[in-house]
């Protein structure tokens, strides 16, 4: 592929949990001369015939991506891919089944995993013909310590604000989510319907309810007993907040609050509570330990990696325990260093984002045929016909597709603001900050000055 056409199109579906990590990463990438294309996920996707050919990078490669990563490559893309999910799953095989696709796959040319754990859960699922490259993510990169600083004025704002806070990560997606109607999480009878829709057992869900469940009854007794610290709920992107508004109603302590990056809130939160939550490994990768709540455990649904960098709570004793410890951090697992490296790669070593740009570039000067023209004019069409479909599934309030949804997750930002963000990173790793240029809502194209 010619230097003309070294052109990186980054889809961002969850800014609060991706855009630093992909604006880190397009700074490695415009370094080495790479011209990027960044934006919502969903608009990206529903022009991608517009945009210039190079190498697509899909957040993952699960069956919901089967068509659009086929239309990339009709179109002539190179594409590859990582998954966001990636990090943390209940066992390998439900890892595989649920979120490595072969349709997608096989049009992938490279996937960059985590760690070795993820390249041994795809080492069944594969193409030959694809590269699998050992990489960790640049989410990971926001939390070395060369990058921390980023974050320090909204750390200490968050701590001004919230003071000696306790923050509770909500992993409830499918339970309690922000596309179903009413307050899912509170009603058992719908666990059959998401159980056929997200493909998990309807064993598993049942669990994860009865601890969203076990979640919501302690919330007051800890209210109560820490009633001049405040406890922030955070839910997931993708979780309705109304459930938890409703468990935090009448407690003057508790606040449920999803905005901006995950990673100050990890900073400043005096003490992290979750069950199976990424947030949990990222929180270690901080050189902290989040609290795991644990009342009910069985093995077969249970996301074991998060819980092995945490400290556990079986009981609501055992959580105000540890709630009332003032550094959980004095005694982390001896093993702890060598558990992350095994999860993520990049907890030492050259970061992520420098990992993966160099590994673009090394695509780019390979030779790249581009289908036959008949093979592209059909992907134009596809692409055409699925951005049709979209627009009748825009007006559908239970929809992905839905404006007001997708938007959530990626809120509105200029030009200006993206610009402020890319000068604040990039002195951080002591390189220039691109041209910037706002092509539509939402979407930014960064060139070499």
């Amino acid at each position: 592929m010619n230097q003309s056409m070294k052109h990186l199109i980054l889809p961002v579906e969850t800014a609060a949990r991706e855009l630093d990590a992909k604006l880190l990463l397009s700074l490695h990438a415009v370094r080495r001369g790479i011209t990027v294309t960044l934006g919502n996920k969903a608009q990206l996707n529903l022009d991608i015939h517009k945009l210039p050919l190079g190498i697509y990078l899909s957040h993952n490669f699960n069956a919901g991506r089967d068509r659009i990563i086929g239309i990339a490559r009709q179109l002539g893309q190179r594409v590859v891919a990582w998954d966001e999910e990636g990090l943390v799953w209940i066992n390998e095989e439900i890892y595989r089944r649920r979120r490595a696709s072969p349709n997608a796959m096989k049009n992938l040319d490279a996937i960059f995993v985590w760690g070795h754990e993820q390249a041994h859960a795809l080492e069944q699922v594969q193409e030959m013909s694809l590269q699998v490259i050992l990489a960790g993510n640049p989410r990971a990169d926001l939390l070395r310590p060369e990058i921390r600083p980023l974050y320090a004025d909204r750390v200490t704002a968050l701590r001004a604000e919230y003071g000696d806070f306790i923050l509770i990560n909500s992993n409830f997606g499918w339970i309690n989510h922000a596309l179903a109607h009413g307050d899912t999480g509170g009603d058992a009878r719908d666990l059959e319907v998401v159980a056929a829709k997200s493909g998990f057992s309807l064993g598993y869900l049942r669990h994860r309810y009865a601890i969203y469940r076990e979640i919501v009854s302690v919330l007051p007794q800890i209210s109560r007993h820490f009633p001049n610290r405040r406890i922030v709920i955070r839910p997931h992107p993708s979780e309705s907040d109304a459930g938890w508004r409703k468990a935090g109603a009448g407690l003057a302590n508790v606040t449920v609050r999803y905005d901006s990056d995950l990673v100050p809130w990890l900073m400043a939160a005096s003490h992290i509570v979750h069950n199976g939550c990424t947030t949990a490994v990222e929180t270690a990768m901080l050189d902290r330990m989040a609290i795991s709540f644990r009342p009910l455990i069985v093995e077969e649904h249970e996301i074991p990696q998060p819980h092995r960098v945490s400290m556990e709570a079986r009981s609501l004793a055992q959580l105000i325990e540890l709630l009332s410890s003032k550094n959980l951090t004095d005694n982390p697992p001896a093993d702890r260093k060598a558990i992350l490296e095994h999860m993520v790669v990049s907890v030492s070593g050259p970061p992520s984002s420098q990992r993966i740009a160099e590994a673009l570039d090394v695509m780019f000067e390979k030779e790249f045929l581009l289908p036959p023209q008949w093979q592209r004019i059909a992907g134009r069409a596809s692409a055409i016909a699925r951005k049709a479909e979209k627009y009748v599934k825009h007006f559908d309030a239970s929809s992905p597709s839905n404006p007001a949804y997708y938007l959530h997750k990626f809120p509105a930002i200029t030009a200006d603001e993206i610009t402020a963000r890319l000068h604040a990173i990039a002195s951080l790793i002591n390189t220039e900050v691109p041209k910037v240029q706002q092509v539509s809502d939402r979407i930014f194209r960064f060139t070499p000055v």
